[in-house]
């Protein structure tokens, strides 16, 4: 997952955790704790997301690799042909 995402995710929900703590400290203990067992609850959530997607992005990039390497393939296989069918003229020689 990219950091643009992530990083929110992380940040809010912990700034969640925390306003359920400040909220139990000042006398409504039941709507605090459960404004920290959100909080807790996304965090996690967000960690599992991020380790879900991680072997995902890999693939993606690996598939990604693979495709480029097939373009520079038939890139270099033209250039070849090109080469092949041209004259041969030694230009400044």
């Amino acid at each position: 997952m990219p950091l643009k995402y992530k990083l929110p995710g992380y940040l809010g929900n912990a700034l969640l955790v925390v306003l359920g703590l400040i909220v139990a400290a000042q006398g409504s203990l039941l709507t605090g704790i459960m404004l920290s067992a959100l909080g807790i609850l996304n965090v996690y959530l967000v960690y599992k997301l991020d380790s879900y997607s991680q072997p995902e992005a890999a693939l993606a990039h690996e598939l990604e690799m693979t495709k480029l390497k097939q373009e520079l393939i038939i890139a270099q296989k033209q250039v070849d042909d090109l080469q092949a069918t041209a004259p041969d003229t030694k230009i400044g020689r």
